[in-house]
């Protein structure tokens, strides 16, 4: 990985985080309240909902700084180490609490709140699709080190 790459990397990765900071203390707690003023039924749901989500947004900033640490260890070249393959295992553990959270979230409005229907519903596939993302990410992070080793050879 060239230090460009490596530098658009990190762009990324602290752009999404910045986003992902914005969304948890602003975006989603302004959603949650704006709902819960909105349908009063369902305003008993705001407190749960809300901290699964922030907890889950929190899992992408864990993710985040594992891209961050793994973009370091494929610039450097030092390819695939015991800590880098721990760096790849946070990663896809972190995406896939997150995707259990959200899973856990939309799983709740619709079987059991019966509320927010298709969307939601929808919701819930996408975060466990997510969980196979994590692990097809996680073993492309482990390929894209190891190559960087037979390259250097």
């Amino acid at each position: 990985m060239t230090r460009q790459h490596a530098a658009l990397l990190r762009v990324v990765v602290a752009a999404l985080a910045a986003g992902a900071v914005l969304a948890q203390l602003v975006v989603v707690p302004a959603v949650a309240a704006a709902c819960a003023d909105r349908y009063p039924e369902v305003a008993h749901l705001e407190l749960p909902y809300l901290v699964a989500c922030v907890a889950a947004i929190g899992g992408f900033e864990v993710a985040l700084l594992a891209a961050w640490q793994l973009v370091s260890a494929a610039e450097g070249g030092g390819g695939l180490t015991r800590r880098s393959r721990r760096w790849a295992d946070g990663m896809a553990a972190s995406l896939g609490v997150m995707a259990v959270l959200l899973a856990g979230v939309c799983a709740h409005a619709v079987f059991v709140a019966h509320v927010g229907g298709p969307p939601v519903g929808f919701g819930l596939l996408a975060s466990l699709a997510l969980v196979a993302g994590a692990v097809v990410l996680r073993n492309e992070a482990i390929g894209l080190l190891v190559e960087g080793v037979r390259s250097s050879r």
